[in-house]
């Protein structure tokens, strides 16, 4: 009976991520609903006017995956509704997104 729950456990933590794949297939010009149907909904967004970003969790890959950081930060910059920049997100960039 342990071994189901622990699978679900898993599910329900992971549910939110986002796969490393996907970021690769964002590219600078699309639209929010392109974006949107690559990474999903984003977990939070950030606002400023002209300009807003939304913010991913995606999960690393298996090798670089630690039990403590199984996934990084990313954002994705709009300017009038397109995408102007993304990357992984560091606390400086956060920062200045904000």
């Amino acid at each position: 009976m342990k071994y189901p729950a622990c699978l679900l456990a898993a599910a329900l933590l992971l549910a939110g991520c986002v796969h490393g794949d996907n970021v690769e297939r964002l590219q600078a010009g699309m639209d929010r609903e392109q974006v949107r149907s690559v990474m999903g909904p984003p977990e939070g967004s950030t606002y400023t006017p002209g300009k807003d970003c939304a913010y991913y969790s995606v999960l690393r890959d298996f090798w670089s995956r630690t039990p403590w950081s199984m996934s990084d930060r990313y954002y994705v910059c709009f300017t009038d509704g397109k995408v102007e920049t993304y990357g992984k997100a560091t606390q400086s960039a956060q920062m200045t997104a904000q």
